[in-house]
């Protein structure tokens, strides 16, 4: 076969949309997904047109000949000739107008296509009754080779049923040869119709001397536009001789049968008639694995060449076929048998024949392993996970994988795959945002108490001094007082409430990390025991299960076990008073991410959402007055600041209870104490 300079058929890349569709309808899987973009590969394709019909958004171009076309007009005797679809293609105008418009462009003469089909019927029905000029080495059933798209397909896709592919030229290739022998060899010819699968056909070396050059039914409209020829009001006209009889039935299903004089009845399994896509794929695998027992089979890529890829699909497909039927039988009334008989006979030399040739297009086959690894890159590791829901373009998910291996197609074609895919970025990224606002509160609320940390060891250093000189001049005082002096009360009252307010100043201090750390090596779990002997003997924790689990894998490390032992013990004792009907307490220690964490977990009422970022600030209690300082907290905040760790809620449900965690650093030796008595990491 020639090589044509450009593909027929091409992808306009900036209107493809990732829609797959022309791989879907593509019969000889021609298309491959580079980018995102669905692009011809020229070796594959049978110019068969069915990804133009489908592409909604226009993205596939077909090679357009209107500027070659133009320039023949120009420069030589220029004859066109019109496919019999013609009377359907132009459905608001008589096939005479249309005929007139196809002068009025320019053309030296238009003849029609259908008088070579015609010609050609003899051919056929020879062939299939075995004649005498018939090739006796064709194998039945014999496959029409009339329509282009087919015969790419088995030359390409089934070479081992050429033997039974008519060795017949097609209806345009007998028209063009009789064209030159009426009208001279050195006339130009341009087919019209409404196949892209011609521009294919029209450069085949065994047929390239008929046609010059093919246009579809819209290069046709977008010629008569540049002529400025109105199609409504042109003069009228016939086609020029030799006129057809009953091949202008051809573009039908079982047309050829019709008007070759073969029997089309549906009762007579000898012929087979078929149109369509995918039942003719159908037909020919059981073609191939000889499943068909019949004489001949007609076949139409299209659902007829009145449904080919540049006919109007907008109008009902019988319109359509009504349209050609009404156009045949006028024409069948008002032709001049007799002179439509000489012609054929005068055209017995023209060549109908041909020889078609296996261009086997091959491709590496995946192997089963190969094939599961490909679909387990989409997380389909079962059959299960196999939706073969063609969204990618393919029947299966198999198929899907096999023109990944063969780089048909690319990775993230699988819809269902991109859609679970974006749903877990999606819960990532809002785990991750969550996770921000987290860290961002926890940032803040650290910010906030440090600020508040600042402001208290100013406090509590300021009011120290007056708090010590009180304490002295009362001290003084109640000893001058005799024993049995009524003051004497008054002086003891002042002086403890000097103490409370000592007190309430060295937790200050605590909070806001003044205070020093004492070192020792220790196991945590002998804290928690401390704490959970002490909290049993008080009739507050009566009620509560208590329950505590040390991982075996926490070592000794350096810890004030003073100061944490305080820590735990208001943990425990908010725990309890949050559970004043009873409930559970569970302390759990283990060693995560090379940190020790610590978790008090009650079974509580719970912290409302508002009051857990007020928590750990001074002074700050939800508790009855006189019930508490609001300082436990603010103070075991101090201490685990000191200790170069973290305090927190981690999870607080109203109802359901709460979570306080603890993180510290796992150190080893008294080494980490600085100078000032604290964690030097």
């Amino acid at each position: 076969m020639r090589e044509i300079q450009v593909p027929v058929i091409s992808t306009i890349e900036e209107k493809c949309k990732r829609c797959y569709s022309c791989i879907r309808e593509c019969p000889a899987k021609a298309i491959k997904v580079e980018n995102g973009q669905a692009k011809v590969i020229e070796s594959r394709c049978l110019g068969c047109g069915h990804c133009v019909i489908v592409c909604s958004q226009g993205a596939k171009a077909v090679l357009d000949g209107t500027d070659h076309v133009l320039a023949m007009l120009a420069e030589h005797e220029t004859i066109a000739m019109l496919a019999p679809s013609f009377a359907a293609a132009f459905m608001d105008n008589r096939p005479e107008q249309v005929i007139g418009a196809v002068r009025a462009c320019g053309f030296a003469r238009v003849v029609e296509v259908a008088f070579g089909a015609d010609l050609i019927n003899k051919a056929y029905f020879r062939l299939v009754n075995d004649k005498d000029d018939g090739d006796e080495t064709v194998k039945k059933p014999i496959i029409a080779s009339s329509c282009p798209a087919l015969a790419n397909y088995i030359e390409k896709y089934m070479p081992e049923l050429l033997p039974n592919l008519a060795p017949i030229v097609s209806p345009m290739v007998a028209m063009g040869r009789v064209v030159h022998k009426y009208y001279g060899k050195e006339v130009k010819i341009v087919f019209i119709g409404p196949c892209s699968a011609k521009k294919v056909e029209f450069v085949d070396d065994e047929v390239k001397d008929a046609v010059d050059e093919v246009l579809t039914f819209t290069e046709l409209e977008a010629i008569l536009l540049r002529k400025n020829v109105d199609i409504h009001t042109v003069e009228a006209s016939t086609f020029d001789p030799p006129r057809a009889y009953l091949g202008r039935v051809y573009p039908l299903s079982g047309g050829l049968l019709r008007s070759a004089g073969l029997p089309a009845d549906v009762m007579n399994s000898d012929m087979v008639v078929t149109e369509g896509k995918a039942r003719v794929l159908n037909l020919v695998e059981s073609l191939k694995n000889e499943q068909v027992d019949a004489k001949m089979i007609d076949i139409l890529f299209c659902e007829g060449c009145i449904s080919g890829p540049f006919m109007n699909h907008d109008i009902n497909y019988f319109t359509r076929k009504q349209k050609v039927v009404r156009y045949t039988d006028e024409g069948r009334l008002t032709s001049d048998y007799p002179s439509w008989r000489k012609a054929i006979e005068e055209c017995a030399d023209v060549n109908v024949y041909r020889r078609f040739h296996s261009e086997r297009v091959t491709l590496n086959e995946p192997s089963q392993a190969d094939i599961r690894a490909i679909l387990a890159r989409i997380d389909k590791h079962d059959v299960s996970d196999e939706l073969n829901c063609g969204a990618c373009g393919y029947p299966t998910c198999r198929d899907y994988a096999r023109a990944v291996y063969q780089n048909l197609a690319e990775n993230d074609m699988c819809l269902p795959y991109l859609i679970d895919k974006k749903e877990r970025m999606q819960r990532q990224l809002q785990d991750s945002l969550d996770a921000l606002a987290e860290t961002q509160q926890q940032l803040i609320q650290h910010e906030k108490l440090a600020s508040i940390g600042q402001l208290a060891a100013g406090m509590a250093h300021e009011v120290n001094n007056p708090l010590g000189s009180i304490m002295l001049y009362a001290h003084l005082v109640k000893k001058r007082l005799q024993e049995n002096d009524p003051s004497q009360d008054d002086i003891k009252f002042i002086m403890d409430e000097a103490k409370r307010c000592q007190t309430i100043v060295s937790g200050l201090l605590n909070f806001s990390r003044q205070g020093q750390l004492s070192l020792v090596r220790q196991h945590i779990s002998s804290v928690i025991d401390k704490t959970i002997k002490a909290i049993r003997q008080q009739p507050l924790f009566r009620a509560i299960d208590i329950r505590s689990f040390v991982d075996d894998d926490v070592p000794e490390m350096v810890l004030d076990a003073d100061q944490l032992y305080q820590v735990f013990l208001n943990l425990a004792v908010n725990a309890a008073e949050a559970m004043p009907d009873g409930g559970t307490l569970t302390i759990r220690a283990k060693i995560e991410m090379d940190r020790l964490t610590i978790y008090f977990e009650d079974t509580g009422i719970g912290i409302a959402k508002e009051n857990v970022a007020k928590l750990f600030t001074p002074f700050y209690t939800t508790k009855q007055i006189g019930k508490g300082t609001g300082l436990g907290l603010a103070i075991a905040y101090g201490i685990i600041k000191m200790h170069k760790g973290s305090i927190r809620v981690l999870d607080s449900q109203l109802g359901k209870g709460t979570i306080f965690i603890i993180d510290l650093p796992i150190l080893m030796d008294e080494s980490a104490v600085d100078s000032n008595g604290g964690l030097s990491v």
